[in-house]
Protein backbone atom coordinates (compact mmCIF):
# COMPACT_ATOMS: atom_id res chain seq x y z
CA UNK A 1 0.00 0.00 0.00
CA UNK A 2 1.33 3.03 -0.91
CA UNK A 3 0.72 5.60 2.02
CA UNK A 4 1.05 8.91 0.43
CA UNK A 5 -2.43 7.87 -1.72
CA UNK A 6 -6.04 7.52 0.23
CA UNK A 7 -9.29 7.32 -1.98
CA UNK A 8 -12.39 8.39 -0.78
CA UNK A 9 -15.61 6.65 -2.27
CA UNK A 10 -18.65 8.32 -2.38
CA UNK A 11 -21.43 6.05 -0.73
CA UNK A 12 -23.45 6.06 -3.89
CA UNK A 13 -20.59 3.50 -5.05
CA UNK A 14 -22.37 1.11 -2.59
CA UNK A 15 -24.74 -0.10 -5.26
CA UNK A 16 -23.76 -3.38 -6.55
CA UNK A 17 -23.84 -1.76 -9.91
CA UNK A 18 -20.28 -0.31 -9.24
CA UNK A 19 -18.72 -3.43 -7.64
CA UNK A 20 -17.34 -4.26 -11.20
CA UNK A 21 -16.24 -1.11 -11.68
CA UNK A 22 -13.98 -0.07 -8.08
CA UNK A 23 -12.99 -4.32 -8.58
CA UNK A 24 -10.96 -2.89 -11.96
CA UNK A 25 -10.20 0.38 -10.37
CA UNK A 26 -8.15 -0.85 -7.19
CA UNK A 27 -6.87 -3.81 -9.51
CA UNK A 28 -5.22 -1.23 -11.94
CA UNK A 29 -4.36 0.92 -9.41
CA UNK A 30 -2.36 -1.71 -7.35
CA UNK A 31 -0.60 -2.57 -10.62
CA UNK A 32 0.53 0.92 -10.58
CA UNK A 33 1.73 1.03 -6.92
CA UNK A 34 -1.01 3.31 -6.43
CA UNK A 35 -2.88 1.28 -3.73
CA UNK A 36 -3.86 3.17 -0.97
CA UNK A 37 -5.87 3.67 2.36
CA UNK A 38 -10.06 3.31 1.36
CA UNK A 39 -12.32 5.43 3.18
CA UNK A 40 -16.37 6.19 2.38
CA UNK A 41 -18.00 9.24 2.74
CA UNK A 42 -21.68 9.05 4.60
CA UNK A 43 -23.03 12.32 3.79
CA UNK A 44 -21.09 15.58 4.85
CA UNK A 45 -20.90 13.67 8.84
CA UNK A 46 -16.99 13.48 9.42
CA UNK A 47 -16.19 14.43 5.81
CA UNK A 48 -14.06 17.59 6.99
CA UNK A 49 -12.14 15.42 10.39
CA UNK A 50 -11.65 12.56 7.79
CA UNK A 51 -9.67 14.76 5.21
CA UNK A 52 -7.44 16.50 8.00
CA UNK A 53 -6.59 13.11 9.38
CA UNK A 54 -5.07 11.62 6.09
CA UNK A 55 -3.21 14.56 6.16
CA UNK A 56 -2.08 14.38 9.43
CA UNK A 57 -0.94 11.08 8.57
CA UNK A 58 1.48 12.02 5.75
CA UNK A 59 -1.06 11.20 3.00
CA UNK A 60 -0.28 13.91 0.27
CA UNK A 61 -2.66 13.05 -2.40
CA UNK A 62 -6.74 12.67 -1.54
CA UNK A 63 -8.01 11.16 -4.57
CA UNK A 64 -12.57 11.22 -4.48
CA UNK A 65 -14.03 8.81 -6.64
CA UNK A 66 -17.89 9.34 -7.31
CA UNK A 67 -19.05 12.01 -9.77
CA UNK A 68 -19.23 16.00 -9.92
CA UNK A 69 -21.11 16.04 -6.62
CA UNK A 70 -19.07 13.52 -4.72
CA UNK A 71 -15.94 16.75 -5.41
CA UNK A 72 -18.73 19.54 -4.83
CA UNK A 73 -19.76 17.85 -0.99
CA UNK A 74 -16.07 18.31 0.59
CA UNK A 75 -14.66 21.37 -2.01
CA UNK A 76 -16.22 23.62 0.70
CA UNK A 77 -13.96 22.65 3.59
CA UNK A 78 -11.09 21.08 1.15
CA UNK A 79 -8.59 24.10 0.21
CA UNK A 80 -7.79 24.48 3.49
CA UNK A 81 -5.97 21.11 3.99
CA UNK A 82 -2.61 20.62 3.01
CA UNK A 83 -2.99 18.23 0.36
CA UNK A 84 -3.33 17.73 -3.17
CA UNK A 85 -6.72 16.53 -4.65
CA UNK A 86 -7.85 13.99 -7.19
CA UNK A 87 -10.92 13.12 -8.83
CA UNK A 88 -11.65 9.70 -10.08
CA UNK A 89 -15.30 10.07 -11.85
CA UNK A 90 -17.10 6.58 -12.66
CA UNK A 91 -20.69 7.83 -12.78
CA UNK A 92 -22.45 11.00 -14.08
CA UNK A 93 -22.52 13.98 -13.78
CA UNK A 94 -18.67 14.46 -14.80
CA UNK A 95 -18.66 17.50 -16.65
CA UNK A 96 -15.62 18.98 -14.01
CA UNK A 97 -13.99 16.07 -14.64
CA UNK A 98 -13.77 16.87 -18.53
CA UNK A 99 -12.82 20.51 -17.95
CA UNK A 100 -10.04 18.78 -15.87
CA UNK A 101 -8.91 16.46 -18.53
CA UNK A 102 -10.02 13.24 -16.25
CA UNK A 103 -11.69 10.76 -18.03
CA UNK A 104 -13.79 8.05 -16.51
CA UNK A 105 -13.30 4.91 -14.39
CA UNK A 106 -10.01 3.06 -15.26
CA UNK A 107 -8.56 5.49 -17.30
CA UNK A 108 -8.09 8.23 -14.68
CA UNK A 109 -5.33 5.89 -13.55
CA UNK A 110 -2.96 7.22 -15.85
CA UNK A 111 -3.84 10.85 -15.13
CA UNK A 112 -3.23 10.34 -11.44
CA UNK A 113 0.21 8.41 -12.38
CA UNK A 114 0.96 11.40 -14.39
CA UNK A 115 0.53 13.69 -11.91
CA UNK A 116 0.15 16.82 -13.19
CA UNK A 117 -0.71 19.27 -10.54
CA UNK A 118 -1.90 22.70 -11.11
CA UNK A 119 -2.76 25.58 -8.55
CA UNK A 120 -6.19 27.14 -8.80
CA UNK A 121 -8.00 29.59 -7.68
CA UNK A 122 -11.32 29.24 -5.46
CA UNK A 123 -14.08 31.71 -4.45
CA UNK A 124 -15.35 32.10 -1.45
CA UNK A 125 -19.01 32.53 -0.30
CA UNK A 126 -19.10 33.55 3.44
CA UNK A 127 -17.37 31.08 5.01
CA UNK A 128 -17.42 28.26 2.34
CA UNK A 129 -15.60 27.64 -1.01
CA UNK A 130 -15.97 26.81 -4.25
CA UNK A 131 -14.68 25.52 -7.30
CA UNK A 132 -17.36 26.37 -10.28
CA UNK A 133 -19.62 28.89 -9.68
CA UNK A 134 -22.04 30.43 -7.61
CA UNK A 135 -25.46 31.02 -9.82
CA UNK A 136 -28.92 32.86 -9.33
CA UNK A 137 -31.75 32.10 -11.98
CA UNK A 138 -34.50 34.48 -12.12
CA UNK A 139 -33.20 36.44 -9.46
CA UNK A 140 -34.66 39.79 -8.10
CA UNK A 141 -30.91 40.06 -6.77
CA UNK A 142 -28.15 42.80 -7.28
CA UNK A 143 -24.70 41.97 -7.37
CA UNK A 144 -22.61 45.13 -6.12
CA UNK A 145 -18.70 44.98 -7.43
CA UNK A 146 -16.17 45.47 -4.77
CA UNK A 147 -18.24 48.22 -3.36
CA UNK A 148 -18.20 50.80 -6.35
CA UNK A 149 -21.61 49.89 -8.25
CA UNK A 150 -24.44 47.22 -8.71
CA UNK A 151 -25.51 45.38 -11.27
CA UNK A 152 -29.15 43.64 -11.69
CA UNK A 153 -30.71 40.95 -14.01
CA UNK A 154 -33.77 42.83 -15.70
CA UNK A 155 -36.96 40.55 -17.12
CA UNK A 156 -36.45 37.47 -15.04
CA UNK A 157 -33.02 37.27 -16.04
CA UNK A 158 -30.07 35.23 -13.95
CA UNK A 159 -26.74 36.02 -12.16
CA UNK A 160 -23.67 33.88 -12.59
CA UNK A 161 -20.40 34.47 -10.25
CA UNK A 162 -17.87 31.87 -12.01
CA UNK A 163 -14.18 30.82 -10.87
CA UNK A 164 -13.84 27.09 -12.82
CA UNK A 165 -17.63 28.04 -14.60
CA UNK A 166 -19.64 25.43 -16.34
CA UNK A 167 -18.70 24.05 -19.94
CA UNK A 168 -19.91 26.08 -22.54
CA UNK A 169 -21.04 24.69 -25.35
CA UNK A 170 -17.71 24.22 -27.09
CA UNK A 171 -16.48 22.16 -23.95
CA UNK A 172 -14.58 24.82 -22.36
CA UNK A 173 -14.57 26.34 -18.93
CA UNK A 174 -16.26 29.61 -19.10
CA UNK A 175 -14.05 31.49 -16.65
CA UNK A 176 -10.26 30.99 -15.73
CA UNK A 177 -9.87 29.58 -12.70
CA UNK A 178 -6.34 30.66 -12.43
CA UNK A 179 -5.95 34.47 -13.09
CA UNK A 180 -7.03 35.53 -9.95
CA UNK A 181 -10.64 36.87 -10.62
CA UNK A 182 -14.10 35.88 -10.45
CA UNK A 183 -16.05 36.55 -13.17
CA UNK A 184 -19.57 37.68 -12.45
CA UNK A 185 -22.00 37.61 -15.72
CA UNK A 186 -25.42 39.11 -15.59
CA UNK A 187 -28.23 37.25 -18.15
CA UNK A 188 -30.75 39.36 -19.36
CA UNK A 189 -33.41 37.40 -22.03
CA UNK A 190 -33.78 39.42 -24.73
CA UNK A 191 -36.83 38.69 -27.21
CA UNK A 192 -35.79 38.65 -31.23
CA UNK A 193 -38.21 38.63 -34.00
CA UNK A 194 -37.63 36.78 -37.40
CA UNK A 195 -38.43 37.45 -40.58
CA UNK A 196 -42.06 36.67 -39.64
CA UNK A 197 -44.11 38.71 -37.15
CA UNK A 198 -45.31 35.06 -35.16
CA UNK A 199 -41.12 33.79 -35.20
CA UNK A 200 -39.80 35.03 -31.93
CA UNK A 201 -36.76 33.80 -30.58
CA UNK A 202 -35.59 34.05 -26.96
CA UNK A 203 -32.09 35.35 -26.46
CA UNK A 204 -29.31 36.06 -23.69
CA UNK A 205 -27.75 39.05 -23.38
CA UNK A 206 -24.85 38.54 -20.99
CA UNK A 207 -22.99 41.45 -19.45
CA UNK A 208 -19.38 40.31 -18.02
CA UNK A 209 -17.43 41.60 -15.36
CA UNK A 210 -14.03 40.78 -13.32
CA UNK A 211 -13.52 41.40 -9.85
CA UNK A 212 -11.65 40.29 -6.87
CA UNK A 213 -14.63 40.73 -3.88
CA UNK A 214 -18.27 41.97 -4.04
CA UNK A 215 -21.84 41.40 -2.44
CA UNK A 216 -24.40 39.57 -3.55
CA UNK A 217 -28.25 41.94 -1.74
CA UNK A 218 -31.55 41.13 -2.01
CA UNK A 219 -34.33 42.82 -0.32
CA UNK A 220 -36.15 39.52 0.25
CA UNK A 221 -34.54 36.09 1.20
CA UNK A 222 -33.22 34.16 -1.88
CA UNK A 223 -31.67 31.11 -2.81
CA UNK A 224 -28.53 30.97 -4.19
CA UNK A 225 -26.44 27.59 -5.81
CA UNK A 226 -23.06 27.16 -4.92
CA UNK A 227 -21.38 24.26 -6.51
CA UNK A 228 -25.39 22.71 -6.26
CA UNK A 229 -25.80 23.23 -3.10
CA UNK A 230 -28.39 25.50 -1.75
CA UNK A 231 -27.68 28.43 0.30
CA UNK A 232 -30.49 31.16 1.21
CA UNK A 233 -30.45 34.67 3.12
CA UNK A 234 -30.02 38.04 2.02
CA UNK A 235 -26.59 39.18 1.77
CA UNK A 236 -23.73 37.05 0.83
CA UNK A 237 -20.34 38.03 0.56
CA UNK A 238 -18.45 36.92 -1.98
CA UNK A 239 -14.06 37.09 -3.14
CA UNK A 240 -11.84 35.14 -4.74
CA UNK A 241 -8.63 33.21 -3.09
CA UNK A 242 -6.04 32.95 -6.17
CA UNK A 243 -3.59 29.77 -6.05
CA UNK A 244 -5.34 27.97 -2.93
CA UNK A 245 -6.22 24.49 -4.14
CA UNK A 246 -3.89 21.91 -5.68
CA UNK A 247 -5.41 19.41 -8.05
CA UNK A 248 -3.96 16.76 -10.55
CA UNK A 249 -5.27 17.57 -13.70
CA UNK A 250 -4.94 15.58 -17.30
CA UNK A 251 -3.47 16.66 -20.47
CA UNK A 252 -6.43 16.81 -22.43
CA UNK A 253 -8.14 19.74 -19.92
CA UNK A 254 -9.97 22.59 -21.05
CA UNK A 255 -9.02 24.85 -18.75
CA UNK A 256 -7.87 28.20 -20.05
CA UNK A 257 -4.39 29.59 -19.87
Amino acid sequence: MNPVFAYVYDEFLADPRFERPLSLLETGLAQRGMEGKILRLAMFRHAKEMVIDLAKQGVRNVVFVGNDQTLSKVMWFLPDVDVTVGYIPLDKPASIAELLGIPQGQEAIDVLAARLVETLDVGRIHDRYFLTEVTLPATVAWLEIEGKYRLQAMGGGAIAIRNLGAPTRAGMCSADPKDGWLEGVIQKKMETKGMKRWLKRADLSETKIRFKYGKILSKEPIDVYVDGHTLNGFTFDLSIVPKKIKMITGRQRRMRG
